[in-house]
C-alpha cells in the first residue's frame, strides 16, 4: 500500500511539471524577438565588472580614488571620474549614515554632465565622524531609448585613527642665545 501511494505521488508530481512546462513560453533568443533594441557592440557589464546575463546595464563607467588617509574629523577629498558614450547624464552624491559620514559645507550633491564622453572628472570632499569603513554612494542617471538608466556604486572609505603624538624625548632647554634645544644626556650602560 505504501509503495502504491508513492508511485501515485511521483507520477501526480512528474504529471504537473509536465504540465507547467508546457505553459511557459520558449525564451526569446533574439533581442528583436523579445521587443528589446540592446546594442550587442559592447558587452553589459556590473559595478562589480562581471558581465550581467539578460539585464541590460546602464552605460555608464565611475571610478574613484581616495586621497590621503582618511582620519576622523578631518576632511578626506575623493576624486571621481564618471565616463559615458551616450550622453548628458545626471550624478548623485549621498551618504546612508550621517552619525559616520558627512559632506563638507558647500559639497555639490547633485550635479548634470553635458557630455561625459572623455571622462568628466569630479572631487567631492566628506568629513569622516567615526572610524571604521564609511561608504559614499554614488549614481549616475542617464536616458536611453528604452527608458531611465542608473549605475550606483558605493565608494569605502577606511577611516583610521588620527597619529598619536609621540613623546618628546629628552628636554627643552633655552640656550644662551635664546635658541630652543632639546637636551638628550647620555646614558651609561653598565
Amino acid at each position: 500500500m505504501k509503495k502504491l501511494k508513492t508511485a501515485t505521488l511521483l507520477a501526480l508530481f512528474s504529471l504537473s511539471m509536465i504540465g507547467c512546462q508546457a505553459e511557459t513560453p520558449p525564451p526569446a533568443t533574439d533581442s528583436v524577438a523579445a521587443g528589446i533594441d540592446v546594442d550587442r557592440s559592447t558587452p553589459m557589464v556590473s559595478s562589480a565588472g562581471t558581465q550581467a546575463i539578460g539585464k541590460p546595464g546602464a552605460p555608464v563607467e565611475i571610478s574613484y580614488e581616495v586621497i590621503g588617509n582618511p582620519i576622523v574629523g578631518v576632511p578626506v577629498s575623493i576624486n571621481v571620474v564618471v565616463t559615458s558614450s551616450a550622453g548628458p547624464l545626471q550624478v548623485h552624491y549621498s551618504i546612508n549614515d550621517q552619525s559616520a559620514l558627512i559632506f563638507q559645507d558647500g559639497q555639490v550633491e547633485r550635479l548634470e554632465i553635458i557630455d561625459p564622453s572623455a571622462g568628466s572628472l569630479q572631487q567631492i570632499t566628506v568629513v569622516p565622524q567615526r572610524e571604521g569603513r564609511l561608504y559614499i554612494n554614488v549614481s549616475a542617471e542617464i536616458q536611453a531609448p528604452m527608458g531611465t538608466m542608473i549605475r550606483s556604486m558605493a565608494i569605502p572609505i577606511k577611516v583610521g585613527r588620527a597619529p598619536a603624538s609621540l613623546p618628546v624625548n629628552g628636554e627643552v632647554k633655552h640656550g644662551s642665545d635664546g635658541e630652543v634645544v632639546v637636551s638628550m644626556p647620555a646614558t651609561s650602560s653598565n
